[in-house]
């Protein structure tokens, strides 16, 4: 296993890198006008900027001796496409959920053609042709770690929803939903992080519909900080607590 991924830290380097990616975000560090004409009230929420970390937020942290605010996710009610969790209700807080079951089973198996499977599955229609940056953040880990084939076989990848954050909404069926995962690196040692990620996510189907993510210029980077800390509170993140 490449050296990188031998240490907590080094895991939370890569990751931090690879999920950089080119939005409309202002870069002076201020949300964009929701004024202008040029940008619509959609990508003024999703291009504000959030909370900036650094890869050693994302492995530790200073406990919070406040217990942070939580946030109660759905239950699923189904299974959908690919074997993913769904049926979450028409709701910020299941979009959160929905977005939670995608990005634990994309990144569990971290196999680039399983992800592709799950883009063409779970991403509305019109946002197929778009870098999806967790496709890039697998690739970059396999070459990383010396696995283009895929994780070997000694070697397993452990994803959780720990933490999530409603960034904003525009009406009923659009959402800018934000996770934060504890993942956990096995092989001939152990690496753990936080890692957060925000996407678009609109309703479709109607009543019996569900969450899909939705196209648009990606939100920038969510904070990665290790839950429970006060970082991690002040970074806006709420305990993941599951309904029922």
């Amino acid at each position: 296993m490449a050296a990188l991924l031998i240490t907590g830290l080094g895991f939370a380097i890569h990751f931090a890198i690879a999920d950089t990616t080119p939005t409309t975000a202002s870069t002076d560090g201020h949300a964009p006008d929701r004024t202008s004409t040029s940008v619509s009230v959609r990508d003024a929420i999703a291009d504000a900027p959030m909370m900036t970390t650094t890869a050693a937020d994302a492995t530790s942290g200073t406990p919070a001796l406040t217990p942070p605010p939580t946030l109660v996710e759905p239950a699923s009610t189904s299974i959908g496409a690919l074997g993913v969790a769904s049926g979450f209700p028409h709701t910020p807080n299941g979009a959160a959920a929905q977005l939670g079951e995608i990005l634990v089973a994309t990144l569990q198996p971290m196999d680039l053609a399983w992800a592709q499977e799950i883009r063409q599955s779970w991403f509305q229609k019109s946002n197929q042709g778009q870098v999806w940056p967790v496709m890039l953040l697998i690739q970059g880990f396999l070459k990383q770690a010396g696995m283009p084939l895929g994780l070997e076989a000694d070697a397993l990848m452990t994803v959780t929803p720990v933490a999530a954050q409603i960034k904003g909404v525009d009406g009923p069926d659009w959402v800018v939903a934000c996770v934060l995962l504890d993942v956990t690196y096995t092989s001939t040692s152990t690496a753990r992080l936080a890692y957060g990620h925000c996407e678009r996510m609109a309703w479709e189907g109607g009543a019996d519909g569900r969450w899909l993510i939705a196209p648009g210029s990606h939100p920038p980077p969510a904070p990665s900080t290790w839950p429970g800390t006060d970082l991690a509170a002040k970074a806006g993140w709420r305990t993941w607590v599951q309904e029922g």
